[in-house]
């Protein structure tokens, strides 16, 4: 019986959903998800007597939907920990966009997926031919830095709600010079990425030059999820990976030689 991470990572999100899954999930999206604004942030139609919120309980029941529309018995999207390139190859409907070697493991990406809405990057990792590891990547654009943690903060109470309370979570900082606060403080008052609000002044630039970093793990016996928002040099990535518990060793092989 597939364990409650193999029920979810097989073509999820409306990411090229078997023919069978797909009516299903346009039910979905028109009838269900007309808020979802493509490219941007995830947003609700306002209601009456309502105000216009990041998230509400319709959005994430939404979204929640999305997610469990995969295919049954896969670790990530239409394929298995362990399948070989060409194997991981043909689950897919479009070749890749890039294929390349990287410290002994064959990364492979493949571009212009929508992830609830927002524009995202498919990466497959093989260490030894095998699949060891995979994510996504979302690419939205943003003027202000702290609407990626609006982003986050969207998509965080989601895998909540699939996965449970994370197995380990934690806003690391790193800079505390653009803050009003000292680090020691920020360390125990804002130690969490829930505690981090797109509306918390210069939180978006602290992370876009690596001074705060946001991470939420869940893990199975047999798949570990991570949930980051980092940054570099004024960019951010944002992604969601999926690695292997029992390969990881032999992606640790690989990288030592």
């Amino acid at each position: 019986m597939a364990g409650p991470f193999r029920s979810l990572t097989g073509g999820v999100w409306l990411l090229s959903l078997p023919p069978r899954f797909r009516a299903a999930s346009t039910y979905v999206k028109t009838e269900r998800c007309a808020g979802l604004k493509a490219g941007g942030r995830l947003k609700a139609r306002p209601h009456k007597g309502s105000r216009n919120i990041l998230v509400t309980r319709t959005m994430k029941v939404c979204l929640f939907l999305l997610i469990a529309a995969s295919l049954p018995g896969a670790d990530f999207r239409q394929a298995n920990w362990g399948m070989t390139k060409a194997q991981v190859l043909a689950s897919e409907t479009k070749p890749p966009v890039e294929v390349r070697d990287s410290n002994g493991e064959v990364i492979v990406r493949f571009d212009s997926i929508k992830l609830a809405g927002l524009d995202a990057r498919v990466v497959y990792i093989f260490a030894k031919d095998k699949l060891v590891r995979a994510k996504y990547l979302l690419g939205a654009g943003h003027a202000d830095p702290n609407d990626f943690i609006a982003d986050y903060q969207a998509i965080e109470p989601v895998l909540r709600d699939r996965y449970g309370e994370p197995t380990g979570q934690k806003a690391v900082w790193e800079d505390d010079s653009l803050q009003d606060e000292r680090k020691a403080y920020l360390e125990q008052d804002r130690a969490l990425p829930e505690n981090i609000l797109p509306s918390d002044r210069f939180a978006g630039l602290a992370i876009s030059l690596g001074h705060l970093k946001l991470y939420a793990e869940w893990a199975d016996g047999r798949t570990k999820v991570l949930h980051a928002l980092t940054g570099t040099d004024g960019h951010i990535t944002h992604q969601i990976e999926y690695a292997s518990v029992e390969l990881r060793t032999l992606e640790g092989e690989v990288r030592s030689h």
